[in-house]
């Protein structure tokens, strides 16, 4: 019954000391009602509906403790379908629920909170689903083995040393990003991002804008609006410093209407389904389109200039062509473009990054190097977006790299320390950047200490005091004709700027064609400083 408010008496049963389901019927709903003909729930029933703007679900968790809990939902979708979360009337950002075949657990993510009452509220966002009921379990502080060589094993030196400076940051400092609206950020930031994302749209047959050709009856075809030149132009201009990014919004190669953006599932009628069969006609046009891209990235090898590279990205929210005909395909395609592009094209400074947040769209492990979050959780929302990041962690093992690829607000910065929440980069997207913050959470954002920007010093290793450990001991140090050190694993000796001066094995290392000066040693990610007279 709609627009009734029923609060019910809290039943929680104990699983186990760190562990607590709450039944979703003994909530308050507003605009959802108890049900109990869809077999497979627990307790007494579920809460259904959830297809009407203000309808919601809010329940209380008493937290036995402070620290961080991971959420789960039971529940049952019949597609794709996403809820706002609300925690402690504070906006959380939505909630992800894929489709199920009946009542599914699903884990939300990680959630931080204080000891005591705890609010949640379940606000209809995109769809109409059933909620059985939610589990809360306290997880431990996370811990890290983030694999230390990227997915091709023949990704160039430079490549290799952004890979360093990703992997050695991670979980202590965010890096800085915008796409696009560069130099009006910059204006009201007062500092320059140290990551810059670019979109290779225009270099397909499939580009939908290109008015030149519309003398010819159409606006379809490769356009050279000087992207590449643009990334290498600004890479130089910052000495190598800045980091690239790269995203595709990639134009139906058939299928799509001028002037429209054919990217989407609703402007074309392309099938991915078809496109990854070698039979089929439209695999031959993907082929030719990722050749085309291809082109483009192969100037920026030439020019020395890794790339974070994000093609089928949001591939699990199905309003991209590629996404649209289920994880299977996507997955399919996802394989082609790697193969393409770096088995035959031979492309050794792109750095592979997925960016969906499904457990069953997961290429896995082994196939991305940077696991990326796109987060949109609505104006001046600076929540940390812990859920998520939490849910990116389980699903990778952590083993990989978790980034905020795109972002409207910026969260919080000393509160992802605090969540244990810490994302190794954001990406503004465009004018969200001053549509969806505030000046003051900009300028207060892009001056804390645990930022990086472009005005910090330019290097692979930001961390050396942070990050050395007692993994190996160099001796003696300081050291004139060589030094020895514990290991006989392989090394990289390092500049203080990072650069790699020589690599191998062994338990020593002739110094007598260095320098005086500071250097860094490093063994499986074990950084220590080496000072030679």
């Amino acid at each position: 019954m709609k627009n009734i408010l029923t609060s019910l008496s809290l039943l929680m049963s104990v699983v186990s000391y760190s562990q607590i389901k709450i039944e979703a019927e003994t909530g308050a709903l507003t605009g959802v009602q108890v049900e109990s003909s869809i077999k497979g729930y627990s307790g007494t029933g579920y809460v259904t509906g959830f297809d009407t703007d203000g309808d919601k679900l809010t329940i209380t968790f008493n937290a036995p403790k402070t620290a961080t809990y991971k959420l789960e939902i039971t529940y049952n979708a019949t597609s794709y379908k996403e809820q706002e979360l609300i925690i402690n009337y504070e906006k959380q950002g939505n909630i992800v629920m894929p489709q199920t075949n009946g009542f599914q657990k699903g884990n939300i993510g990680g959630v931080y909170l204080q000891q005591g009452s705890n609010i949640f509220t379940i606000l209809k966002s995109w769809g109409y689903v059933q909620i059985d009921n939610l589990i809360f379990t306290e997880v431990p502080p996370h811990t890290y083995n983030v694999t230390s060589s990227l997915i091709n094993p023949n990704s160039n030196t430079k490549t290799k040393d952004v890979w360093a400076y990703l992997k050695n940051n991670f979980g202590k400092k965010v890096i800085s990003g915008q796409v696009s609206y560069w130099d009006e950020l910059i204006q009201l930031s007062g500092k320059e991002p140290k990551l810059r994302a670019f979109d290779f749209q225009p270099y397909t047959q499939g580009y939908a804008y290109n008015w030149n050709n519309a003398i010819n009856g159409h606006a379809f075809g490769w356009k050279d609006e000087r992207i590449t030149e643009g990334i290498i132009d600004w890479y130089n201009q910052t000495n190598g410093c800045g980091l690239v990014s790269v995203q595709w919004h990639w134009h139906s190669p058939t299928g799509g209407a001028p002037g429209k953006n054919t990217f989407y599932t609703d402007q074309t009628n392309f099938s991915v389904t078809k496109a990854v069969n070698p039979a089929n006609a439209e695999y031959a046009l993907i082929i030719q389109d990722i050749d085309s891209i291809a082109t483009q990235l192969k100037k920026l090898q030439v020019a020395g200039i890794p790339v974070l590279w994000r093609p089928i990205h949001e591939a699990g929210g199905a309003w991209f062509w590629w996404g649209a005909e289920g994880s299977v395909s996507a997955l399919k395609l996802w394989d082609i473009v790697y193969n393409r592009l770096t088995n035959y094209h031979k492309l050794n400074n792109l750095i592979w990054v997925w960016s969906t947040p499904e457990q069953d769209w997961y290429p896995g492990n082994n196939k991305l190097d940077v696991f990326g979050f796109d987060s949109y959780p609505g104006e001046f929302n600076y929540a940390t977006q812990k859920a998520m990041f939490d849910k990116y962690y389980d699903i990778s093992g952590g083993q990989k790299i978790i980034a905020m690829t795109e972002n409207g607000p910026i969260p919080n910065i000393d509160a992802l320390k605090l969540q244990d929440a810490m994302w190794a980069y954001f990406a503004s997207w465009d004018n969200l950047v001053k549509d969806q913050n505030a000046t003051s959470h900009i300028q207060s954002s892009f001056a804390n200490s645990m930022v990086i920007t472009q005005n910090d010093p330019c290097g692979v290793l930001t961390f050396v005091e942070e990050i050395e450990t007692q993994l190996f001991e160099l001796y003696p140090n300081p050291a004139q004709q060589v030094v020895y050190f514990s290991t006989d694993e392989s090394y990289s000796l390092r500049t203080l700027q990072g650069q790699i001066i020589e690599s191998g094995n062994g338990t020593q290392i002739s110094l007598s064609h260095l320098a005086s000066g500071v250097y860094l040693v490093e063994v499986r990610g074990s950084i220590k400083k080496l000072y030679v007279e």
